[in-house]
């Protein structure tokens, strides 16, 4: 497929996971891809057209990113908000330091993010930002507050800028899925007491009895991203194997 020739596109949070993965699938289809990466190491990503460092907490990295885009390719498309961490807690185990960390990378980074691409999709004709959240923004989780926070904002901020920016062209959708084979969940599982109960576990939470994959979640977010999702903004769709029906 072509659905992204002659487009400009952005991912965050592209060093691994669903970020590198959505790298190579948007590449693939035509995009002229901007990878960033908080921690690049200078080394380029694959399929990637340029490969920047950003802080996405970073108002001042933001703009930098933005301006540098505009003055190669005067245009960017595409922007694919993935950039996130992940901590557990339940409210009484949770620092205000940490409650804050999750809210500026996961939910803050969103909004500088959209706020600095927009003008330049305006200026652009129109385009297409997906962000990425999480199954625990839309279903309640064990331990998991400040996260399920951060996450629960990111999908209520997705609908008010699609409401905001549709006169502008701009559609804005969200994926949220549920445990992917990232490092992140590889991380979850290595903490855990006992790993091969853990992992059970988070399987069975999945009617299709297994984590998803970073290719998968890319598919859903090309998709959203691209003209024959044309008639949609303003959702949150869940990539989860089934969990958000239990």
């Amino acid at each position: 497929m072509t659905r992204f020739t002659g487009k400009v596109a952005l991912v965050t949070g592209a060093g691994s996971g669903i970020g590198a993965a959505t790298v190579a699938r948007l590449a693939d289809e035509g995009a002229t891809v901007v990878a960033a990466a908080r921690r690049r190491g200078g080394q380029a990503l694959p399929g990637a057209a340029e490969t920047i460092g950003l802080d996405v907490t970073d108002e001042a990295g933001w703009a930098t990113a933005i301006g540098g885009i505009e003055a190669r390719w005067q245009r960017l498309d595409v922007l694919v908000n993935n950039a996130g961490i992940r901590e557990s807690g339940r409210c009484e185990e949770t620092t205000l330091a940490q409650w804050r960390r999750l809210i500026d990378t996961n939910l803050t980074g969103v909004f500088l993010g959209c706020r600095a691409s927009i003008p330049l999709m305006r200026r652009g004709g129109g385009g297409a930002i997906v962000n990425v959240g999480s199954i625990t923004g839309i279903r309640g989780t064990e331990a998991m507050v400040a996260y399920s926070a951060s996450k629960s904002g990111v999908t209520a901020l997705t609908a008010s800028l699609a409401l905001d920016h549709a006169g502008d062209n701009i559609r804005v959708n969200a994926i949220a899925p549920a445990a992917i084979r990232t490092r992140m969940v590889d991380s979850m599982l290595e903490q855990a007491a006992d790993r091969a109960l853990a992992t059970a576990r988070l399987l069975a939470k999945h009617p299709i009895g297994r984590v998803g994959t970073p290719d998968e979640a890319a598919g859903v977010i090309a998709f959203l991203a691209s003209a024959d999702a044309g008639f949609m903004t303003g959702l949150t769709i869940p990539v989860d194997g089934g969990r958000s029906i239990r």
